[in-house]
């Protein structure tokens, strides 16, 4: 009783700058330095200082611009890398989920649209795929059945209602792989913020304090069960046609301060159209996002709308095939790392294949 009263006595004193300066060395770096894992999306993770790492990241924008399926592509690409993702789908259920990955795992294997996710839940369509679209559907289920080990799907039900089950979920997944993945960093996506109930269903609360409430148990949960989240926010109905900003999501209050990271989506070039918005021009604005939706691949941004230990205001450009549910850097980063390998060793396969035998000596040519 005594020692647990001086450690709490000790840890309400502080340490002091030189205690926590001796973990700054080349022994014990590791005690305070954190593994940072990429998200698939180069530009994204020089953004983020290299990467992800424990933290609240908040991941915003309008209904229909592909926030959960980008949710879903960070969350598959952190699987292919060995990183185990636990994904709470409170409005996907587990076949939409995988019928998506399918989709975008066949457009990225073959450089083309093809198989769309309704194709794959519409049992009469279903009925009719030739024998060339069964070949495709297979290399890419055999694709994320390989690479999306580590992606675990919990979808709404009983046990999946609000915050405090999440956290339960969490902890009973460490207890139980812990030998699996050892030191390895944790994942967890909420998708989304705005239908988690509340944590006592008698409680009469307003929807304002159901999300303070929940945007709190996620920062304990980060801190306590030490794992990244990346948590998606709907967004406020005036935004809808405005450059998104801290005050564009719903309750914006509790986010802003307590998210470590918050990222909105929007189409490029929406200041333009918000221009026409506030000008009542709404016909032209309504026409505008209209055609902008309907572009093939859609011309989006993620805007770094705060970052706690970084630099913020940053935009970075995507290109969204919603057909194929897969999102791209213009460059064509942002494939999973096995099938991007895969693409660059069938486009230089007929490349003659040199090799040096000394840091100084002359490339010579493989014969054979």
């Amino acid at each position: 009783m005594n020692k647990t009263a001086g450690a709490d006595h000790t840890t309400q004193s502080g340490r002091p700058l030189s205690d926590c300066a001796a973990l700054f060395t080349r022994d014990q770096i590791q005690a305070v330095a954190a593994e940072r894992v990429s998200t698939g999306f180069p530009q994204l993770d020089r953004c983020l200082n290299g990467g992800l790492a424990n933290g609240l990241y908040v991941l915003g924008a309008v209904p229909g611009l592909g926030k959960s399926t980008l949710a879903l592509q960070i969350a598959y690409n952190l699987s292919s890398q060995g990183i185990p993702v636990l994904y709470f789908a409170l409005e996907m259920n587990r076949a939409w989920i995988t019928a998506k990955s399918i989709c975008r795992a066949d457009f990225l294997l073959n450089r083309r649209p093809g198989i769309q996710a309704a194709d794959l839940l519409d049992a009469s369509r279903a009925r009719r795929f030739s024998d060339e679209e069964w070949e495709r559907i297979n290399r890419a289920r055999e694709q994320i059945e390989k690479e999306g080990a580590n992606l675990y799907l919990y979808e709404q039900g009983p046990d999946l209602t609000h915050i405090g089950q999440i956290r339960e979920h969490i902890q009973a997944f460490q207890q139980t792989h812990r030998a699996q993945y050892g030191g390895r960093p944790l994942m967890v996506v909420v998708d989304y913020l705005q239908i988690l109930a509340p944590r006592e269903a008698a409680l009469k609360a307003s929807d304002k304090q159901i999300v303070d409430d929940n945007v709190r148990e996620l920062c304990r949960i980060r801190d306590q069960q030490q794992v990244i989240i990346l948590l998606i926010s709907a967004l406020n109905r005036i935004s809808y046609s405005r450059p998104i900003s801290l005050e564009s999501f719903k309750e914006s209050g509790s986010i802003e301060y307590s998210a470590d990271v918050i990222l909105g989506m929007q189409y490029q070039g929406i200041e333009e159209i918000g221009k026409n918005a506030r000008k009542d021009f709404q016909a032209e604005a309504a026409r505008a996002l209209e055609t902008a939706k309907a572009q093939n691949p859609r011309r989006l941004e993620l805007t770094l709308l705060k970052m706690r230990y970084g630099r913020d205001g940053v935009r970075i450009p995507l290109h969204f095939y919603s057909e194929s549910s897969c999102f791209q850097q213009p460059d064509g980063a942002g494939q999973a790392p096995q099938t991007r390998l895969q693409e660059l060793r069938e486009r230089f396969a007929a490349c003659p294949v040199q090799y040096h035998d000394g840091f100084y000596q002359r490339a010579r040519r493989v014969r054979g």
